[in-house]
């Protein structure tokens, strides 16, 4: 295993309940670099955060200008709609302005990590603090904002996201069909929880060539269960470490997993489940002739049932206070005629 995460989006296909599915969005925090406008309102448990400590040392930060990055500019649209040709125009006029800051940034000896134009119009630095607040003093930036480090942590989000609510639900809600993105650690495409080997060896196959495609028997429309996806830094990538040729990102097409956050979250979500003696659930409901199938189809039949009844119910209260309301006016200008005649 390599020692730091490495972000990852993967497409998997789902099986499993629901509220699983809520469990693992909110629970698949990963070590990753944000801009934090959060002043302790995040809940204990969650993800961790390594506040940095004062200190003469170097820090990361993000310098963020005046002009509205493509994101806030697409949530201003009706619909949210923003034409590729129009998100590019702004995308290079915020570059164009950044890029007359970036010899005045160096100047003062800071490194110019990257410069940033989609979720937020900032030039990620690193340098001392006094050069940082020099660099605070320059025409155009608007806010100085600290690269904070996360770290997993998934103690208290189950609850925190009403998964047991879920859980204690209507039944028969499994899933099926649908698609979710995870951003975590990876996944280990070769368990046998995703239709892959299950072995040691198709792992450390797998991991000799991680930075190429994965197999396409394990990865990508034909595979069981990981449809696609993608590793967004690398493995090497560490957003805490002091080493600067490790906060550098590089991705590659490959999201096998170097922690094994990400598989647990993703087999939570969408895996077939193995058994102690290594089969599957899979399996194990192929024997059952597709049994547990057909039960779910009928609770799903009698559920829509509810919701025809459900539907049929609001419509018959909503006609019966139109007739009301229709009486009580005629009654209101019955009313005001006898006090005219009066």
């Amino acid at each position: 295993m390599k020692a730091s995460p490495a972000a990852i989006a993967v497409y998997l296909e789902v099986r499993l309940a629901l509220a699983c599915v809520l469990l693992c969005l909110a629970a698949g925090a990963v070590r990753m670099e944000a801009q934090s406008t959060i002043d302790g309102d995040f809940p204990a448990g969650t993800v961790r955060l390594q506040s940095p400590q004062p200190s003469a040392g170097d820090a990361t930060v993000v310098l963020e200008l005046a002009d509205d990055p493509v994101a806030v500019v697409r949530g201003r649209r009706p619909g949210r709609r923003l034409a590729h040709a129009e998100q590019d125009q702004i995308a290079r006029t915020i570059r164009l302005r950044q890029d007359a800051l970036v010899p005045l940034i160096r100047a003062q000896g800071v490194r110019v990590m990257s410069t940033l134009q989609h979720a937020i119009n900032g030039i990620k630095v690193r340098g001392t603090p006094a050069q940082i607040a020099a660099l605070a003093q320059l025409p155009g930036i608007v806010a100085v904002k600290p690269v904070l480090t996360y770290e997993i942590e998934n103690s208290v989000s189950v609850p925190f996201i009403g998964a047991p609510s879920v859980w204690s639900g209507t039944p028969g809600i499994l899933g099926e069909h649908v698609k979710v993105g995870v951003i975590d650690t990876g996944v280990d495409y070769t368990h046998a929880n995703f239709g892959g080997p299950g072995t040691v060896a198709a792992y450390q196959a797998a991991l000799a060539t991680d930075t190429a495609a994965p197999s396409p028997s394990m990865f990508g429309a034909a595979a069981p269960k990981i449809k696609g996806g993608t590793d967004l830094v690398g493995d090497n990538y560490n957003s805490a470490s002091t080493d600067p040729a490790r906060l550098v990102p590089h991705p590659d097409p490959n999201p096998l997993d170097c922690n094994g956050h990400g598989s647990h979250v993703a087999g939570t979500i969408a895996g077939f489940g193995v058994l102690s003696t290594g089969a599957t659930e899979k399996a194990a409901e192929s024997r059952d002739g597709g049994g547990k199938r057909e039960a779910n189809a009928g609770k799903l039949a009698d559920l829509q049932g509810m919701l025809a009844e459900r539907d049929a119910e609001i419509e018959r209260v909503k006609k019966q206070l139109y007739e009301v309301e229709a009486e009580n006016l005629q009654r209101r200008q019955k009313r005001s005629r006898a006090m005219e005649r009066s």
